[in-house]
């Protein structure tokens, strides 16, 4: 077993006969793998027996797609669990807590440590301490790379990056870098509020990114906006190219949430029919098995007076209805629990979360359409019985 795709490559470790591989994805004649221990690396297909078929722009690797079981857990798991980590500061625990506790649930996670500077380069460290533990409990390590600024997501540093091949080159570049010294496993791409323009410059720099990356070993994922329609022209969604995508991602995250948020009045995070209005829509244009469906474990407060909306994970929304004493509700139609309330000023909120009881029917979705798994926004949010659902329906 080599390091890469070819001969060039050194040799990982030798691979008895009849050992049982996972197959993670294919380059010409050579198939990246993962041993029952969780050690990956890529094989010459002569050398294997029946391997899984991974041609390019086929369904994933098949209807029982190989690549979705994953390193943090048994072989016989049919799908993957990534999480999003975060460090808002130095020594945040909030995460890394998480990832420690998602040990043999979690199959990779995506450390939102890397930005796009308003010059179009890629910087940012990785957290030593969270790829150590992500290695040591067999969980597979993306850098993500975002386009966050101090107003949110900038478009202005999203077009710095894909406005020509030198930008794109360059940006590729310092990915391999951070890959290379980081010791991690492959790349997200999270890439937000891109303009609609630039749709064929992204489909770009990710066929650019794949043809870097993927014959040095290292899996190419990318999030996604969610929508039910192409809209092409639309802001915010318009540049996604599914299709396109889907084709040269190794994963695609549906990030099927934030249905109502800052922009919006109140209702649901991710309604039930609404997440299932968008896998309808993904799965006619990329690989079933190459999807990844977004799942939230927060929720927003909207100040009904005021317009302000607050942002809280799920256990400080439930701090908050308990010291209102309050039960929350259950929309139905939503399958999503809310409350209201009136502040010590008279204003009125309304509040809308997910918990371990809404994403129940999200992870029926994955079952029922045959995904790839599911991703976690984000590492920290979430509460034990969130992990025991997760456990329940994808284990």
């Amino acid at each position: 077993m080599r390091k890469g795709p070819g001969t060039s490559y050194a040799t990982l470790t030798k691979v008895n006969p009849a050992t049982k591989l996972v197959v993670l994805a294919r380059h010409d004649d050579w198939y990246q793998v993962r041993l029952d221990g969780g050690k990956v690396g890529w094989i010459a297909g002569f050398l294997l027996v029946d391997p899984l078929d991974a041609r390019e722009g086929d369904a994933g690797l098949g209807a029982n797609d190989a690549a979705s079981a994953t390193p943090g857990r048994s072989t016989n798991s049919t799908t993957w669990v990534l999480g999003y980590y975060t460090e808002d500061y130095p020594g945040d625990p909030t995460s890394y807590g998480s990832l420690l506790r998602g040990k043999g649930v979690l199959d990779s996670m995506a450390a939102f440590l890397h930005p796009v500077g308003t010059d179009g380069r890629v910087s940012g460290t990785a957290s030593k301490r969270a790829v150590e533990a992500a290695k040591a409990a067999g969980i597979q390590a993306l850098a993500l790379v975002h386009n966050m600024g101090p107003s949110g997501f900038d478009a202005k540093r999203a077009s710095a990056l894909l406005q020509n091949t030198n930008s794109r080159e360059a940006a590729i570049r310092d990915i391999l870098s951070i890959l290379e010294q980081g010791g991690y496993d492959g790349v997200n791409i999270d890439l937000e509020n891109v303009r609609p323009s630039e749709r064929d410059k992204l489909t770009a720099f990710m066929q650019e990114l794949a043809q870097k990356l993927k014959p040095r070993g290292y899996l190419v994922t990318m999030s996604v906006p969610a929508k039910t329609a192409d809209h092409s022209g639309a802001d915010w969604v318009g540049a996604f190219d599914y299709y396109a995508l889907g084709r040269v991602c190794d994963r695609v995250m549906l990030m099927t949430y934030d249905e109502h948020s800052w922009t919006s009045g109140p209702g649901p995070v991710a309604s039930y029919n609404w997440v299932e209005k968008v896998v309808r829509y993904a799965i006619t244009q990329m690989p079933r098995s190459k999807i990844l469906l977004g799942i939230p474990a927060y929720g927003y407060d909207w100040n009904l007076q005021t317009g302000k909306v607050t942002a809280l994970s799920y256990t400080q929304v439930m701090s908050r209805a308990k010291a209102l004493g309050i039960d929350p509700s259950w929309d139905q139609t939503a399958r999503s629990p809310y409350f209201k309330y009136v502040d010590s000023h008279g204003a009125r909120h309304e509040v809308w979360f997910e918990s371990s009881s809404s994403i129940k029917p999200k992870l029926d979705l994955v079952t029922a359409y045959n995904l790839g798994g599911v991703a976690i926004w984000r590492l920290g949010y979430e509460d034990d019985a969130y992990w025991q659902v997760i456990r329940q329906k994808l284990g």
